[in-house]
């Protein structure tokens, strides 16, 4: 039976530590926007190399190898390979072939989630308090509805998912958990761009809790997802640390694309909780990316992806959620949080309410929906910290835990970010294919359409995101203004 799971206990913190299992304490004054991203990193001696369009496969290989560079990837979706050389020659010498139209370095792409020091707090003397559970221990194994999903809409029969694939492009899925049911761990059903031919079981945790807030499944045991019952297909484009490179996660689009319709149900929506800032020079219009988002977006298949936890960049500077062919989400705060700090001046410091744009999340013109990425924020006093507050994460699917859990393995940081709006997302968008509220034209007419279903269906449009409380109070929470509302799925 579905059950609303109860408040988590406010833990009592040691004031030793800024950053705790599970939550991350904001400090008075202590801004939390971050530092606007520069140039991303590279893989060493790494680049993605275009080719003019018609260039065979072959030819490709051929033009790498006679340069001296190592082919890594020979893409069947685009005009471009991947390659590994030995030094600025063999560079020089790809760059000078005639077919070539342009290098760039393969740029580390990233899981968006908000990361938080794995250090556990020492027990604060004195009585009191405690830490928290061991990372094997989930919080609940009897089947509860998180905040999250309550927030976008509970699934019931006729709209849950059924019929509809979504690829979790991600760190992979964990092919054992009691509460997950993606499609087999095989050749033609999943896929591992980190290693080709190995396994696409998760060894991250990120994937696992992704695909748990898209479709866990209706059963007895963990959490239910946006669409318990749609297919998960597990296209592994991240390592252990959640980190891959442009060459990697564009193998895994160049697979969705071979296979979409080549499995059942055919894969209609791609998830992406990952991304990277543009480099400089890079526009949204050259960069090697678009032309796989491109033919997605043709073919009718909806690509959903985090808008990023860079509050100071806009999400026309960031890829693949600036592309305008993506459904891009931010994130929000999916219940109201509690407030007992009552310090002498800040009397006039509201509560985080529910539907409050996150302190993490990238904004901007562009973003199409907003959507839980945080369960609450707390604003509490702890000792000399003064004022602070406490962002808890969301509720879901764990490696290697039954039940559910707001942290993520092995990393045991809170599962905070915009890499949780956006597969609560792809469950909204799996349940809009499942009831035909958009015509089914497998074109890009179908994607704007159901873009313009969810944003015209969200709720607190003109209203929400919130503005946070904490906005020119104590830290610079300031937003775009823009109220795009909270995603909303069809009963």
């Amino acid at each position: 039976m579905l059950q609303p799971r109860n408040l988590t206990r406010l833990l009592l913190l040691t004031i030793a530590v800024s950053t705790v299992y599970a939550q991350e304490v904001i400090q008075s004054g202590n801004a939390q926007r971050g530092a606007s991203a520069t140039r991303p990193a590279s893989r060493p001696n790494g680049y993605i190399v275009q080719f003019a369009k018609g260039t065979s496969q072959g030819a490709r290989a051929l033009a790498a190898v006679a340069a001296g560079a190592t082919v890594n990837y020979i893409y069947a979706n685009v005009d471009a390979i991947a390659v590994t050389v030995p030094n600025e020659n063999a560079l020089n010498s790809l760059k000078r072939h005639g077919a070539v139209t342009s290098v760039a370095p393969d740029f580390i792409v990233e899981a968006a989630v908000v990361r938080a020091n794995a250090k556990p707090p020492r027990p604060p003397s004195g009585g009191g308090g405690g830490t928290e559970p061991p990372p094997s221990l989930g919080f609940s194994t009897s089947q509860q509805l998180s905040y999250e999903v309550q927030r976008v809409g509970i699934p019931a029969a006729g709209s849950d998912g059924t019929g509809i694939g979504i690829a979790i492009l991600d760190s992979g899925i964990d092919f054992n958990h009691p509460d997950l049911a993606p499609a087999a761990n095989a050749s033609g059903t999943a896929f591992n761009a980190i290693s080709p031919g190995s396994s696409c079981q998760d060894d991250g945790g990120h994937g696992t809790h992704v695909s748990g807030l898209a479709a866990a499944t209706n059963n007895t045991i963990g959490i239910v997802g946006t669409a318990p019952a749609a297919k998960l297909y597990c296209v592994k484009v991240l390592n252990s640390a959640l980190s891959g490179a442009d060459s990697q996660l564009m193998a895994g689009l160049d697979w969705v694309i071979q296979n979409r319709a080549l499995v059942s149900p055919p894969i209609r929506v791609v998830n992406m909780s990952l991304g990277r800032p543009l480099d400089a020079g890079e526009t949204l219009s050259n960069s090697v990316f678009r032309p796989l988002i491109q033919t997605l977006y043709n073919a009718g298949v909806v690509v959903v992806a985090a808008a990023g936890n860079d509050p100071n960049l806009e999400i026309a500077q960031t890829i693949p959620a600036g592309f305008p062919e993506v459904i891009s989400v931010a994130s929000t705060t999916a219940n109201n949080g509690i407030r007992t700090c009552l310090l002498l001046g800040l009397s006039s410091l509201g509560p985080v309410s529910a539907d409050t744009a996150s302190g993490f999340t990238t904004d901007g013109a562009g973003v199409t929906v907003s959507a839980p990425g945080e369960e609450r924020s707390d604003i509490v006093t702890l000792g000399s910290f003064g004022c602070v507050g406490l962002e808890y994460g969301t509720l879901s699917t764990t490696n290697s835990i039954g039940g559910v859990s707001r942290k993520l393995v092995p990393g045991l940081y809170e599962a905070r970010g915009t890499s949780f709006s956006a597969p609560l997302v792809s469950g909204v968008v799996a349940r809009v294919m499942q009831k035909l509220l958009v015509p089914n034209t497998a074109n890009s007419a179908e994607v704007e359409g159901i873009r313009s279903w969810i944003q015209t269906n969200a709720v607190r449009k003109t209203v929400a995101p919130l503005d946070h409380p904490w906005a020119g109070v104590i830290n610079d929470y300031t937003f775009d203004g823009i109220r795009e509302g909270i995603a909303q799925a069809p009963q």
